[in-house]
């Protein structure tokens, strides 16, 4: 329920069970859902948390000549008996540590905060000069505004983040600050989930920094988005690590693994790789996870998405821009698409799967009925005649990769999502496996 409302600041209260009161601040880009939307409404209704959540209207860090009204509504409803713990995510987070002491906080829990955003207290993006107005002038958190035990999580590869951990570190000398490697700025995501969630909340209630530091690290674990962005960081130096990680049976036991599998470009620039260094056995057991994972694992618009582009009757042919290679009816050409996301008239090609020398004709399948592609007149056409004295598309095995030709010239994958033939040299943008 709303129990203050200004022009720019949302009061929420969802009154649960908890032995303790949870207050909570949204990070930026929720401005638009202020009066719907506030950090760990979820977590609260699932498993009844007493919470105090702040939305604001305007991306203004919060701060607000509305806060000292939204306090005064806060403290009437939920009083002073209980402990009060604070959590945000990045502007959330730096409210969370700069209301504190107005809040009358117990213990702190701030993800990836920035001690400003004004340019004269610190170095700053100039993206970030849009947000700025007259009050966050002398905006810094300082030692004033703190009361309670505070903790931080961010990821010490962020380099941003890290540069204001430690100036928050040089005014806050007690701070408590937990590593999240491999989590990126939004922390949130690489531990979420409700029971997540709630069991680090009553860690964060003990005080101890022993306590908050085992179940944040516990949590991060059995997190699916934790063990995403390892395999995201780990993909450059050991591709085929990651390639068996997503083979594996274990990755199976994971309830919310589409947060890895809905990665399609990712999924399938590791089947690609898999296949051009010749594990083509580890490359379909990735393939068919990913197929059953967006057709039967995925929210609602992933499966939908998927069961849309369910035209490919033959093997997957990916370039080296984890696309599939189509023809495009409509145009008469050859292009690339993601696997997922495609028209009504782009339809997947593969080798003729009747032959079994190095060479194949390109094939696409129209209504259960099979047509070779040929270029006639610059254009590429359909044929059902196997013995058609034009100039045919060809697959050409090498060993672990394919070449796509009209004859004359290699096909060439292009960043932009085309196909041209201009070249006889074969590159890594020739380079097409099928799988």
């Amino acid at each position: 329920m709303i129990l203050y409302e200004g022009d720019e600041i949302v009061l929420h209260h969802h009154k649960g069970s908890s032995p303790y009161t949870v207050i909570t601040f949204n990070g930026l880009h929720f401005e638009n859902n202020a009066k719907d939307f506030y950090m760990l409404k979820n977590v609260a209704r699932i498993k009844d948390i007493n919470v105090i959540g702040f939305a604001t209207k305007k991306p203004n860090w919060f701060l607000s000549d509305e806060m000292h009204t939204a306090i005064k509504v806060m403290n009437a409803t939920i009083g002073f008996g209980g402990d009060r713990l604070v959590f945000g995510q990045s502007m959330g987070g730096y409210a969370a540590i700069k209301f504190s002491k107005q809040l009358s906080a117990d213990y702190i829990m701030a993800l990836s905060p920035k001690i400003s955003i004004h340019p004269d207290e610190c170095d700053i993006d100039e993206g970030y000069h849009q947000y700025l107005t007259e009050q966050m002038t002398g905006m810094s958190v300082k030692m004033g505004d703190v009361r309670g035990k505070v903790f931080i999580l961010s990821d010490p590869r962020d380099k941003t983040d890290s540069y204001h951990v430690n100036l928050l570190c040089d005014v806050i000398p007690d701070i408590t600050y937990i590593p999240t490697f491999y989590s990126g700025h939004v922390v949130y995501e690489s531990i979420s989930g409700s029971k997540s969630i709630s069991s680090i909340l009553d860690a964060l209630s003990s005080g101890r920094s022993s306590t908050v530091r085992r179940e944040v690290c516990v949590q991060r674990r059995r997190n699916p988005v934790n063990l995403r962005n390892r395999l995201f960081h780990a993909k450059p130096h050991h591709m085929k690590l990651v390639a068996r990680t997503l083979a594996s049976d274990q990755i199976d036991s994971m309830k919310k693994r589409i947060f890895i599998f809905s990665h399609i470009g990712f999924i399938c620039s590791i089947i690609y790789n898999a296949a051009l260094h010749g594990e083509t056995d580890l490359a379909r057991r990735i393939k068919r996870k990913l197929v059953a994972n967006l057709a039967v694992s995925g929210p609602e618009e992933i499966q939908t998405e998927a069961l849309t582009a369910n035209n490919i009757t033959g093997p997957l042919c990916l370039d080296c821009h984890q696309r599939i290679v189509c023809y495009d009816i409509k145009n008469r050409c050859l292009t690339v698409e993601s696997l997922t996301n495609r028209g009504p008239t782009i339809i997947p090609v593969y080798p003729d799967q009747m032959g079994h020398e190095a060479s194949s004709a390109a094939c696409v399948t129209l209504l259960g009925e099979e047509f070779r592609l040929v270029q006639q007149d610059g254009k590429i056409e359909l044929s059902t005649d196997r013995n058609t004295g034009v100039q045919n598309i060809i697959f050409t095995k090498k060993e672990t990769y394919h070449l796509i030709s009209n004859g004359s010239e290699l096909a060439t994958s292009c960043y932009g999502g085309s196909i041209i033939f201009v070249t006889a040299i074969e590159n890594e943008w020739e380079r097409y496996i099928v799988i």
